[in-house]
């Protein structure tokens, strides 16, 4: 929290009502991803996706299902076998954000 605080204080990042953030420019974006290595992107989209489904857990994510799938998605993609239990709490998210595409 306090690393986007500073963000804000440097005009990179702006509030959007009372709880989010939002880069101030795509190119401001890009290059804070650019920071991260390459060899870690996808574990940071997948502990950003996770992340995000933790938090949200127990109230209604329709606003950002799609978000999650696509970071902890992201994430998996080319990576080794997961336990039986992951596989299925991330097939259960990706049926929620199946199911709101529909909707």
């Amino acid at each position: 929290q306090i690393g986007i605080e500073h963000a804000v204080n440097e005009g990179l990042m702006a509030k959007v009502g009372t709880s989010d953030f939002k880069f101030v420019h795509d190119k401001v974006r890009e290059a804070a991803y650019s920071l991260i290595p390459d060899t870690e992107k996808k574990e940071f989209h997948y502990t950003l996706g996770m992340s995000l489904h933790s938090v949200n857990e127990g109230s209604n994510m329709d606003d950002i299902i799609f978000s999650i799938a696509d970071q902890i998605n992201h994430g998996m993609k080319g990576s080794p076998e997961q336990s039986p239990e992951l596989q299925v709490k991330v097939a259960k998210i990706n049926q929620k954000a199946g199911i709101k595409a529909v909707d």
